[in-house]
């Protein structure tokens, strides 16, 4: 299957991989003609229960990331869908940088400073929308698209890649929020908007009014949207704006066939599903195998009662492997070190760079800072933890670590910090329910941080009193390159570490 993007696209060798459409289809397209390599296509059907997520599994055990597209997907029904499944679209940073047309290193700088030039939306109508080519209100199945079932506890096909958008009735101001959606039945789907989050106070408001819920869920766009979309935005906002910063451009947005302008989508989505929250509904929810990598409890939740679907005529249907490098980075994880940067170098101006790990699920960030005075790695933390409540562990480290070379940092927590003095413990802060440390009902719990700097200098223009590090002259270190004993072929075959 060639695919066609529904306007003109173009691209930029300065920007990496730039598109005019902003949309998933262009996007495709311009990936497998510029970079085919970083494009897995599986051509024979396959199975949207567990092979999908097992194939991406096994892709990250030996940490190779290619965007997977499967034009044969086998559903829940067990019949193939009419629908490609395109999934690991984020899972690389150097791609989803690329992406962005940003410096992989640099992210929570460049991704700020473009979240931060909002660009309001821009409305067409229905008839420029390429969400609308094709209407449903009757005969709705929602189990015709490849939703995948995910993990062995899970206990049905799950919609990963859900932008819930809802609205505040006090103001009318749009909320969305990535949520996961189990697809119980051809209509109906289970709910999981976690506690404090801004979906969730929207629902306590609706239903404290007596009232259903009106919620729409897009899913499938440009990766720069998806990014965009995630922006940790104040209560109430929309994302739309910030979501146009980090693309580059407006979004393109239309009304919803049950809501008209009251909830409006991205007209550039793959589909749209519309439909109620029903009040006091409440049901099971999961288990279900979340980012932390481990299964997520089941829980009471609201449900979603689907009247409506909107999509292309060639949609595309986007995945995401749960838990997985798929899920964290870009899905989350970009848009997490932005607003880390953003609190810590407003209280803390020496702040110089933020990464948060994959190995760390969200529970670790790594900060890197110019150290000028004494007690600054415990300012950083204590403002870094307020960021978000996953947030559990921060590291903070001098300027020469590199902070996204784990075994640099971890020699900086062996040789430069001493726990009696170093760490920071606070109990009872707020947490995210889904680390399985913390006793139930999940909503507190301890966090801290490790100081892993070197005492400041003694005063200005004089050395820091630290025994000085291992290395050969500068000089000698830059006139020897390894390029010049050995060649790339060799280098790949010498033995590593494990």
């Amino acid at each position: 299957m060639k695919i066609q993007s529904a306007r003109s696209s173009t691209t930029s060798p300065d920007k990496g991989i730039v598109s005019s459409t902003k949309d998933l289809h262009s996007f495709l397209e311009e990936l497998e003609a510029r970079n085919p390599a970083a494009l897995l296509r599986i051509r024979t059907p396959m199975d949207t229960r567990y092979d999908i997520t097992a194939l991406q599994r096994k892709l990250d055990q030996v940490r190779r990331y290619p965007v997977i597209f499967v034009e044969k997907p086998i559903t829940y029904e067990g019949k193939q869908s009419q629908f490609p499944l395109v999934t690991n679209l984020t899972a690389s940073r150097e791609l989803c940088a690329a992406i962005l047309g940003m410096d992989p290193r640099q992210v929570a700088q460049q991704y700020y400073e473009r979240m931060t030039r909002r660009l309001q939306p821009v409305v067409v109508d229905r008839s420029e929308a390429p969400c609308k080519e094709v209407i449903q209100t009757d005969k709705i199945n929602l189990w015709e698209l490849p939703v995948t079932i995910h993990t062995e506890m899970d206990p049905g096909p799950y919609i990963g890649t859900s932008f819930v958008t809802t609205i505040d009735p006090e103001t009318g101001i749009d909320n969305m929020a990535l949520q996961r959606i189990w697809v119980k039945s051809p209509a109906r789907t289970g709910f999981w908007p976690a506690m404090g989050g801004h979906n969730w106070m929207n629902l306590q408001k609706w239903w404290a009014r007596g009232k259903d819920m009106p919620v729409a869920i897009w899913i499938g766009h440009h990766p720069a949207g998806l990014a965009g979309a995630q922006a940790r935005l104040g209560y109430p906002e929309s994302h739309y704006p910030a979501m146009g910063g980090v693309m580059g451009e407006p979004v393109r947005l239309v009304a919803t066939e049950l809501f008209g302008d009251q909830i409006m989508v991205p007209a550039d989505a793959e589909i749209v599903i519309e439909g109620y929250v029903p009040v006091g509904v409440i049901e099971a929810e999961g288990p279900f195998g979340e980012y932390p990598g481990y299964i997520g409890p089941q829980r009471p939740s609201p449900v979603i009662e689907v009247k409506c679907v909107t999509r292309r005529k060639q949609a595309v249907y986007h995945d995401v492997g749960v838990g997985l490098a798929d899920h964290l980075m870009m899905m989350g994880n970009f848009p997490l070190e932005a607003r880390i940067y953003d609190l810590t170098k407003r209280a803390i101006p020496e702040v110089l760079n933020v990464y948060v790990p994959l190995s760390g699920r969200r529970n670790h960030v790594y900060v890197q800072i110019q150290k000028t005075r004494p007690g600054i790695g415990r300012d950083v933390i204590l403002s870094a933890l307020t960021a978000d409540t996953r947030l559990k562990h921060i590291f903070v480290v001098d300027e020469d670590i590199d902070i996204f070379n784990e075994e640099q940092v971890l020699w900086a927590v062996a040789y430069r910090s001493q726990w009696d003095k170093d760490i920071v413990v606070i109990r009872d802060m707020a947490t995210f329910p889904l680390d399985p440390s913390i006793s139930a009902p999940g909503y507190t719990g301890a966090k801290g941080g490790i100081d892993c700097t070197m005492p400041p200098p003694l005063g200005p223009g004089l050395p820091r009193p630290f025994q000085q590090t291992n290395h050969p002259p500068a000089e000698v270190e830059k006139r020897i390159r390894l390029e010049d004993f050995v060649t790339p072929g060799q280098l790949s075959k010498f033995p590593g570490q494990i």
